[in-house]
């Protein structure tokens, strides 16, 4: 398969990268700066400003699903970044006809939030403005009729993948006890499995450990 790749740059887009390309797949990756991204087999890069709908367009060309794990950083204030630049996505996944779209968004937004435990909503609470701009950016995207998947990782840590995920969807969760994580390892390899084999369609899937 052939995927566009927004959020390259970040630690689990890193991930998805090398583990796509490792299993044969063709990645087109766009990006402000692609002088952080090394050069590897079956990796190309297009640099651009994912709120620019028409250059999101002529990098999407050919390819077969479209794979964001875009986010803000350490940035304080988002700035609309992810609802703009998701509108910007789909208008450009509609004109440009790659309709299969996973997006990893975090555990806490929109309906997630009074899921958590307490703790994790105390967690959360420095983090408002920025789950707000995700929540827009998600109301357009499922608003859209394209074949969209979004993925909620609880909290993220750099360990290496244990292959023991648990994916729930998020319609069907009642509440996610403790403080839970997950790697960013096996983030990145559901995100892959799931761009791959079309699964979870206009669905969000809550990812954690276990079973």
């Amino acid at each position: 398969m052939k995927f566009l790749v927004l959020g390259a740059t970040g630690a689990t887009g890193g991930l998805f990268v090398e583990q796509a390309t490792a299993a044969g797949h063709e990645v087109v990756v766009f990006v402000r700066n692609p002088a952080k991204l090394t050069p590897r087999d079956r990796l190309a890069v297009v640099a651009g400003d994912v709120r620019d709908a028409r250059a999101l367009a002529e990098a999407m060309h050919g390819t077969d699903a479209v794979v964001s794990t875009l986010g803000l950083g350490k940035a304080k204030d988002p700035a609309n970044l992810i609802a703009d630049s998701t509108r910007a996505l789909v208008e450009a996944a509609e004109e440009g006809g790659t309709k299969r779209l996973v997006i990893m968004s975090a555990f806490g937004v929109g309906e997630s939030l009074p899921k958590g435990s307490a703790i994790l909503r105390f967690l959360y609470k420095g983090g408002r403005a920025t789950f707000a701009d995700k929540a827009a950016g998600e109301q357009i995207l499922t608003a859209s009729p394209l074949d969209w998947t979004l993925v909620y990782p609880v909290l993220l840590t750099g360990k290496p993948s244990t292959e023991n995920v648990r994916a729930i969807d998020l319609a069907e969760l009642d509440r996610l006890p403790g403080l839970p994580r997950i790697s960013r390892a096996d983030v990145a390899a559901f995100l892959l499995a799931t761009a791959v084999e079309g699964s979870w369609s206009r669905r969000t899937a809550v990812l954690t450990t276990g079973r």
